[in-house]
């Protein structure tokens, strides 16, 4: 299932992250803004594309309806400005169901901070 409700003829482009247990998971990216979210739960991570090439995490979090958190208009994510200060520039997200869906997107989200470290989850 996508996290999106329309979809282009274009495939949608793809990132993986790793996590700290070494554990790859792949997210499609869309950049911030003008994107419509479907009701379904995941994790997603708030990210830049840095002049060195490489992605990196701005924020890292989990949510059991995309279009609820991440709602863009207006933001309704509690760190909309701070990532957006942070320099983010896109949002990668990734569907994650079935049974025992909220702890896995738990234990992803950790996974993913614990190796990426995003400045904006820093308390």
């Amino acid at each position: 299932m996508n996290p999106l409700q329309q979809h282009s003829v274009n495939p949608v482009p793809r990132l993986t992250w790793h996590g700290a247990s070494g554990t790859a998971y792949e997210f499609e990216h869309f950049a911030l803004g003008g994107v419509t979210w479907n009701a379904v739960g995941g994790v997603y991570i708030f990210c830049r594309l840095a002049t060195d090439g490489r992605w990196y995490a701005v924020y890292i979090g989990e949510t059991n309806d995309f279009s609820v958190r991440l709602a863009n208009n207006p933001p309704t994510h509690e760190r909309w400005y701070d990532v957006t200060r942070a320099g983010a520039t896109h949002i990668c997200a990734m569907v994650v169901s079935g049974n025992n869906a909220a702890q896995r997107r738990l234990d992803i989200e950790t996974d993913l901070r614990h190796r990426q470290n995003p400045p904006c989850n820093r308390q």
